[in-house]
């Protein structure tokens, strides 16, 4: 692998609002493909959440649950 693509800052950039072709899947196999592109796809992918459901599905099913008595 080029030296360039070692580098947090070109990768941010690179994977970034600057290539408008990544979507959130492309991000998410970037982030899965070597431990090089894992943090940067990653902070990218998680930069913008129009919701929180992304999140609660990272959350186990039982810790979900609220009860509406509990104050």
């Amino acid at each position: 692998m080029h030296h360039a693509l070692q580098l947090q800052e070109i990768l941010l950039n690179i994977f970034g609002h600057h290539y408008p072709g990544l979507d959130t899947s492309d991000l998410a196999a970037l982030a899965r493909t070597c431990c090089t592109f894992k943090e940067p796809a990653l902070d990218v992918l998680w930069e913008d959440l129009n919701d929180l459901s992304p999140l609660l599905r990272c959350v186990p099913e039982a810790s979900r649950q609220i009860s509406s008595g509990v104050r």
